[in-house]
C-alpha cells in the first residue's frame, strides 16, 4: 500500500506526442516532490502516463491494491479532459482518497479544476513543502490541512478556501537530488534532466513563468549543479543530460563556472540547454561547446523588432541572428522556436517571421519549431485580452493548445491566423 501516488497525465495534443518521440523527458517536478516525500519516510509511487500504457482495468486493480490516501496529479491545459476522467475514476474506487492537483494550469484555473473535476485540493506554485505538509496532516495527523500554506481547498459543501500563500524555496541547494529510480529511464529519449533554477529573467507576455514562480529567480550554485551531474555520471553511468531551465544562461557567470568545472573534470559530457540570444558571444559559445553543450534552444518568437518589443522579449532580431551565426560556426544543433498570431502581428510580420525561420535553417542549420499564440491562464496577455484586442473563441480548456488556432486579434481574423499557422507548419515540415 502506498501513502501517496503521483501521476503525470497524458496529453491529447499531437505536438506534444510528436515532440516526445525524440525528446521524452521524465516529469522532474513530480520527481522532486516524490524524493522529498521519500526522504521523509513516506511510501510513494510515480506513474508517468506520457510513457506508460496502462489499460483501465490495470489502473483500477493498481489503485484498489495500493489504496493510496492521497493522489497527486500534475496538470496542463492539454490534459484537462484526462484530469476530469482520471479524478472521477479514482473517486469512484476510493471515495475517501484526497486528490490534489498541481502545476501552472491548476494554480491559475483552480476554481474550474475544483468545481468541474473530482479534485479536492490545489497545490499552488512549488509543491515540495506543501505536499509534504499535506502528507504529514493526512497520514500522521500533524496539523490541519487549512493551515498549510499554498493550498486551495474544496470543502464537502463545495466551498473554496484559499490558505496563505506559500513561501518560495530560496535555497535550492537545500533540495535533494531527485531519485531517478522513481521512473524507468529506458522509456525516455532524454532520461537525465537537471533543473538548476526556478524563474525566468524574461517578461514575455505569452509566458506564465513569472506569475507561477514569482518575479525573482532563485538559482542553485555551480558546485551543487556539478555535484548532481557527477552523480548522474557515477551512479547512473551516463555522460548525457539536459538542463531543463527556462534559461540556463540567466546568470552567465554561473554558467561559466559550471562549464569550467565540467571541462576540468576531464569527462566528455554531452548536454543541451536553452539560452537567450543576447548573452551569446564567440568566447561564451566556445566555452559551452568545450564543456560538452551541443544543443541550444533559442526563442525567436518573431522576426519583427516592433513585435518583439510589444512582447517584452527584451531582445532584437539582430541579436538573435548574431547568436545563430555564432552558434552555427561553433557547430551547435540549434532549435529556433517561434509563434504566429501575436496580438500585434500582421500578415506582413508573420510572413517576415516564417521567411526568417526558413533562412535560419538554410544559413545556420537551425531547426525551426512553430506554434500558435495561445493566451494561457497566468500569462500577462490572458489578463489583458481586451486591452490587447485578443478574442478567444472556444473557452473549453481542451482547446488551449499551441497547435490549435483559437483567437483573433485587431489585425488578424481566426481564419487568417489558422491559414498562416498551417502554412508555417507546412514550410517547417519541408525543412525537417
Amino acid at each position: 500500500m502506498k501513502d501517496i501516488i503521483l501521476i503525470n497525465l497524458p496529453t491529447n495534443a499531437w505536438y506534444k506526442k510528436e515532440f516526445s518521440k525524440n525528446n521524452a523527458m521524465p516529469p522532474l517536478g513530480l520527481m522532486y516532490i516524490a524524493t522529498v516525500l521519500q526522504n521523509n519516510h513516506f511510501d510513494v509511487d510515480l506513474i508517468d502516463f506520457s510513457v506508460t500504457n496502462m489499460k483501465e482495468h490495470e489502473f483500477t486493480n493498481y489503485i484498489l491494491s495500493e489504496k493510496p490516501k492521497i493522489v497527486g496529479i500534475s496538470t496542463y491545459a492539454e490534459s484537462w479532459l484526462a484530469l476530469k476522467v482520471i479524478s472521477a475514476h479514482i473517486k469512484s474506487l476510493l471515495p475517501t482518497c484526497l486528490i490534489c492537483a498541481g502545476g501552472a494550469f491548476a494554480t491559475f484555473t483552480y476554481r474550474d479544476v475544483l468545481s468541474k473535476s473530482h479534485v479536492d485540493i490545489i497545490s499552488t506554485g512549488e509543491g515540495e513543502l506543501s505536499i509534504l505538509a499535506l502528507c504529514n496532516s493526512v497520514i500522521h495527523k500533524q496539523g490541519a490541512i487549512p493551515s498549510i500554506p499554498g493550498l486551495i481547498i474544496k470543502t464537502p459543501e463545495k466551498k473554496v478556501i484559499c490558505t496563505s500563500i506559500s513561501k518560495r524555496i530560496t535555497d535550492l541547494d537545500s533540495l535533494p537530488f531527485v531519485n531517478r529510480e522513481l521512473v524507468d529511464a529506458s522509456k525516455y529519449n532524454i532520461p537525465y534532466t537537471i533543473s538548476t533554477s526556478r524563474g525566468c529573467p524574461g517578461g514575455c507576455i505569452f509566458c506564465s513563468s513569472k506569475s507561477f514562480w514569482g518575479s525573482k529567480i532563485y538559482m542553485r550554485s555551480a558546485s551543487n549543479i556539478v555535484a548532481e551531474i557527477m552523480e548522474i555520471y557515477t551512479k547512473y553511468k551516463s555522460n548525457v543530460f539536459q538542463i531543463s531551465d527556462d534559461t540556463f544562461t540567466a546568470s552567465k557567470n554561473r554558467a561559466i563556472d559550471v562549464c569550467s568545472a565540467l571541462i576540468n573534470s576531464g569527462i566528455q559530457f554531452i548536454w543541451g540547454c536553452e539560452s537567450r540570444a543576447d548573452v551569446i558571444t564567440e568566447d561564451f559559445a566556445r566555452l559551452l561547446k568545450k564543456a560538452g553543450c551541443n544543443k541550444i534552444q533559442i526563442g525567436l518568437e518573431s522576426a519583427d523588432n516592433q513585435i518583439l518589443k510589444s512582447l517584452n522579449k527584451y531582445v532584437t532580431i539582430e541579436q538573435i541572428e548574431n547568436a545563430l551565426k555564432i552558434l552555427s560556426e561553433q557547430g551547435f544543433f540549434i532549435t529556433l522556436s517561434f509563434i504566429v498570431g501575436h496580438a500585434d502581428d500582421t500578415t506582413s510580420t508573420i510572413k517576415k517571421t516564417i521567411d526568417f525561420a526558413i533562412q535560419a535553417k538554410e544559413k545556420y542549420g537551425a531547426a525551426p519549431a512553430i506554434s500558435v499564440n495561445t493566451p494561457f491562464p497566468g500569462t500577462p496577455q490572458y489578463s489583458l485580452l481586451n486591452q490587447l484586442g485578443i478574442t478567444i473563441y472556444n473557452t473549453d480548456w481542451n482547446e488551449y493548445r499551441l497547435d490549435n488556432p483559437n483567437i483573433s486579434t485587431r489585425h488578424l481574423t481566426l481564419d487568417q491566423i489558422r491559414q498562416y499557422y498551417y502554412m508555417g507548419t507546412r514550410e517547417m515540415r519541408k525543412l525537417s
